[in-house]
């Protein structure tokens, strides 16, 4: 029903939109402008990612042979820690992939209805948006690995990957046998009792990451249309934001504690429980009570091993109201034009410009940032404004990314990100610590289309989307990126 709506709703958003861009336009112009006839693919594929590789191929090493990983890493590890990608490894392959559908989509539905006229404009987008979506739904629910729910869990298995902690994602059973479902298992209690006392902001980080890599999904491919992609995914927008509206606010369900009860019924075993239960009354739980252990959840309902779901019975009137508060912030992720697949606005006849606001929910409380997208004279740049928010401060934070600048063969491209964070990445800060992070691409064209890039991302302490580790890190990437343009 949910999707019922949704759909009616883009459809009577395209009526709208067309009959009112009718009435603006002047008799005599009778095609769409331009632009509507350009088609784009971005592709992006970081094959190498280091140093969350190396901790990928130990955890790995780890799972297999049930130790604590202290072995000596071989290749076979390090191909096998590709069973559990990167942050930027994941996001990359999933967003190429729904990139791939969008693009193939449009190419369908301009061959079946060439978008020469605003009648026949309005047609192509209407169809292209319901095969584009249709697609998107199959392969999230069904097809399920690669797709955002694997995406979902692959950014919570981060924390526990750079900690040492096996961890295996259920939509692997796809290959495996069994149900592919969403869930994070075989990972131990005494892993999470250490990791609980060792790096309690990170156990906290973890477990809002998951929607952290919709948000972040959503937020790339919107940068790819605003630069001209033209990909018809108001489905996603849409689908993808109502399910992390819904997510944190699940705990207001009437039923909640009882699908937990479910849940551990059906999770005798250790191995088979998922590390969280529900993502977000738990983030709450510690969020709140970051030095408690976490043994002091108490025993599961089996027996055996500890009770890891958190019910909203056993959440504080404190920790309800903020929760509660959070769920309706979340819905300001729904502020943007491209919710409606208006790929810009323009200013002037050489500037144009997007927007979109994100809520996210980190290790200490939230990250609420708006991201404004400026086109000048055909040089995307990139703004956000963050504002980091804990129990007791704001803390400003802004960054900015600019074009890619040739040099001779090169295109080098910087980032740059400066911000005031809680100084220990907790909720009860109330001090603060100046951070940033430099990131800087370096590519070179293998291809008309194609090219292979280095990515070097250096930060200091501070929560970054996208980024797994809290403390200070310098990371670097090789991969592939693509660019066709139609």
């Amino acid at each position: 029903m949910n999707y019922l709506r949704i759909t009616s709703g883009i459809l009577i958003f395209f009526i709208i939109n067309h009959k009112c861009a009718a009435s603006i336009v002047p008799d005599h112009t009778t095609k769409p402008d331009s632009s509507t006839f350009i088609r784009m693919l971005f592709l992006d594929l970081p094959l190498v990612d280091f140093p969350f590789m190396q901790k990928a191929a130990r955890m790995r090493s780890s799972l297999k042979a049930n130790t604590t990983g202290t072995e000596s890493l071989t290749i076979s590890n390090y191909l096998g820690g590709y069973e559990s990608p990167s942050m930027q490894q994941s996001l990359g392959l999933t967003k190429s992939l729904h990139s791939l559908n969008y693009y193939t989509s449009n190419k369908l539905w301009d061959k079946w209805i060439h978008p020469d006229t605003r009648q026949k404009l309005l047609l192509n987008r209407i169809g292209a948006n319901l095969t584009a979506g249709a697609v998107d739904l199959v392969f999230t629910y069904y097809g399920i690995v690669f797709s955002p729910q694997w995406l979902h869990e692959e950014f919570h298995r981060n924390g526990m990957t750079m900690n040492g902690i096996p961890s295996y994602d259920e939509t692997y059973n796809r290959f495996n046998g069994g149900v592919a479902v969403g869930s994070v298992s075989k990972v131990r209690d005494e892993d999470l009792i250490r990791w609980k006392q060792e790096a309690p902001e990170e156990m906290i980080r973890s477990f809002a990451a998951g929607t952290e890599s919709e948000l972040l999904l959503l937020r790339s491919l919107q940068r790819d249309h605003f630069k001209g992609a033209g990909y018809p995914y108001i489905l996603m927008n849409m689908l993808l934001t109502k399910h992390a509206v819904d997510y944190v606010n699940q705990f207001k369900q009437p039923g909640f504690d009882s699908s937990i009860d479910s849940m551990n019924y059906y999770g005798g075993k250790i191995a088979d429980r998922d590390f969280v239960g529900w993502d977000f009354s738990a983030w709450v739980y510690d969020l709140h009570r970051p030095d408690e252990p976490y043994s002091s959840r108490g025993i599961h309902p089996s027996g055996t091993g500890i009770d890891r779901a958190i019910k909203n019975a056993q959440l504080s009137e404190e920790e309800r109201a903020y929760l509660s508060k959070m769920g309706k912030m979340q819905y300001l992720n729904f502020l943007s034009p491209f919710m409606a697949g208006i790929r810009h606005i323009r200013l002037s006849r050489h500037t144009s410009f997007n927007f979109a606001t994100r809520h996210y929910l980190t290790s200490f409380g939230y990250d609420l940032n708006l991201d404004l997208l400026i086109n000048h004279r055909e040089k995307p740049f990139y703004i956000s404004l963050h504002g980091y928010r804990n129990k007791y401060r704001f803390y400003p934070g802004i960054e900015f990314e600019s074009p890619p600048v040739n040099v001779k063969e090169w295109q080098i491209q910087p980032r740059i990100m400066a911000w005031m964070q809680p100084v220990h990445q907790r909720f009860y800060d109330t001090r603060a610590r100046t951070g940033g992070m430099f990131q800087l691409n370096v590519a070179r064209p293998v291809g008309k289309s194609v090219n292979v890039y280095i990515n070097a991302e250096g930060k200091t302490k501070g929560w970054v989307a996208g980024n797994p580790y809290l403390k200070s890190n310098l990371t670097v990437r090789c991969g592939i990126a693509a660019a066709f343009k139609n």
